[in-house]
């Protein structure tokens, strides 16, 4: 062991730090800024949390909703529905904060010391003996390593498996409806509903992140994710309430009703309230950059529940049901969440940047913010928030090297809005055409078309024109994404 060197032992958080007092000789101490830490990368771990902390949302958002309308009714009903709303969201409370509990590493260090001992006395009966003497030193940090989530086209593969044994299924019970294929139906049900509602918000996921090239902790990319689950639950009430009241003006089974809740209010409501989870994430947004990533977030968050209740539903009509169901949303509902979110956010970075109110949490926290993300298999650096400095170039090349990118900057700057108001509007205009469109094409093709083929055809056509045209634009604001600054001071 060389001078300056030292050994480092890093704790899971599960480790007991009831007894540190007393069984350490050294109290807990905040770690020097420029400790670096590795972690193997582990990619399905946050694909199991999200997915049960998403399933949890959605029990809780269902009992706030009864707690809400029972208090509105002002009944013995509606009291007995509110405290049923109660009881049911107590424990799933419990549940959430349980799964959502901070992430905490224990540090141990033995740093080379003239003056310290070769032996160091440590929890749990345990001893750490060195070669030479050293003084020992423990941290309890945040874990704030950097997110790791599975490629999006292994994601994409295990996607199309499902879809393609749904289709495989329908066709088999089309021929056979034998109480093996019927039992073999049922079985599929439950892990076809998971991944279909999840993998692609997955898949979304993993692809803007790697595209984005920004380094982002897991904490603060699954908080993101979690915010725009919760703001679901403002929007179910909108969406529940303007249809209650719409039921009562046009009808129930009324066009007018669906049309005005499905194009005007839930556009309108889902936007605002994704709005507000983009700025109960603020404290995240240290640039434009950032501000779409934290968006396209928020709306992949949001899709998720969404999508969770969709996916379950089409399993009412049958395997072919959950297939052109999981297809049309996992390409194209979840995108169009993310990336009209996703300009929101682009809007908000500007507007709290220009208010001076940026707050970047880089540095609170006693965060480490130098991490490297390892292949457990072949121990090579996937990704790391280090920064080579060995290709530094002299003084004078670096001067005409910026120069030459404020020029380039400047012929490609980016041409995406930075005002919140126009980019949230864009948002609800963007989000209303396709809720509208698809109910008027699909409405009118049912109604004044009798062959149901042709009318079905006729829908998927226009669906596929939406996707197609998201696409387009996504790929259009991608480009114009890159371009925006990573960092505003």
């Amino acid at each position: 062991m060389s001078e300056g060197e030292g050994v480092v032992r890093v704790l899971s958080n599960n480790s007991p730090f009831s007894n540190t007092k007393q069984v350490y000789r050294e109290k807990l101490s905040l770690p020097k800024s420029e400790l670096v830490l590795s972690q193997f990368s582990n990619p399905w771990d946050i694909v199991k949390r999200i997915i049960c902390l998403v399933i949890v949302t959605y029990l809780l958002s269902q009992a706030v909703l009864m707690i809400g309308f029972g208090l509105i009714l002002n009944s013995l009903d509606g009291i007995i529905l509110s405290f049923g709303g109660l009881f049911c969201s107590l424990p799933l409370l419990f549940i959430f904060f349980w799964i959502r509990r901070p992430r905490l590493i224990h540090i141990q260090m033995a740093i080379p010391d003239d003056n310290g001992s070769k032996t160091h006395i440590l929890p749990n009966n345990e001893t750490l003996t060195t070669p030479i003497p050293t003084k020992f030193y423990h941290h309890l940090v945040k874990n704030s390593g950097l997110l790791d989530i599975p490629p999006s086209k292994k994601l994409w593969l295990i996607f199309s498996v499902v879809l393609l044994f749904s289709i495989f299924i329908f066709i088999s019970l089309i021929n056979n409806s034998s109480d093996l294929m019927i039992l073999l139906t049922v079985l599929f049900v439950i892990p076809a509903w998971l991944a279909g509602f999840s993998i692609p918000v997955f898949a979304w996921w993993s692809y803007s992140t790697r595209n984005l090239n920004l380094p982002t902790t897991g904490y603060k990319a699954e908080s993101t994710l979690v915010a725009g689950m919760i703001c679901t639950i403002p929007a179910l009430f909108i969406n529940t309430g303007a249809n209650i009241y719409f039921s009562d003006v046009f009808g129930i089974d009324s066009p007018i009703t669906q049309f005005l809740t499905l194009a005007l209010v839930a556009p309108i409501g889902e936007e605002l309230c994704k709005l507000g989870a983009v700025w109960w994430c603020k404290g995240y947004i240290d640039s434009p950059r950032r501000g779409f990533e934290i968006g396209f977030t928020v709306g992949l968050g949001f899709a998720m529940l969404e999508n969770l209740q969709y996916i379950a539903l089409s399993w009412t009509g049958g395997p072919l049901s959950f297939t052109l169901t999981s297809l049309i949303r996992g390409i194209g509902s979840i995108p169009g969440h993310a990336f009209w979110t996703g300009l929101t956010g682009i809007g908000f970075a500007y507007f709290i940047s220009k208010n001076n109110r940026i707050l970047n949490n880089n540095n609170q926290n006693y965060e480490i913010s130098n991490w490297q993300l390892i292949d457990s298999k072949t121990n090579e650096i996937i990704e790391t928030t280090l920064k080579n400095d060995k290709d530094a170039l002299p003084f004078e090349d670096n001067f005409s090297t910026a120069v030459k990118n404020v020029q380039n900057l400047e012929k490609n700057s980016s041409k995406l809005p930075k005002n919140v108001i126009f980019c949230t509007t864009l948002a609800i205009l963007g989000h209303s055409f396709w809720n509208g469109s698809s109910f008027v094409v699909d409405h009118f093709s049912n109604e004044y078309i009798s062959n149901i083929a042709f009318s079905t055809l006729t829908s998927l056509v226009w669906i596929t024109f939406l996707i197609t045209s998201l696409f387009i634009l996504g790929k259009l604001i991608l480009k114009n994404v890159i371009l925006l600054p990573d960092k505003m001071v």
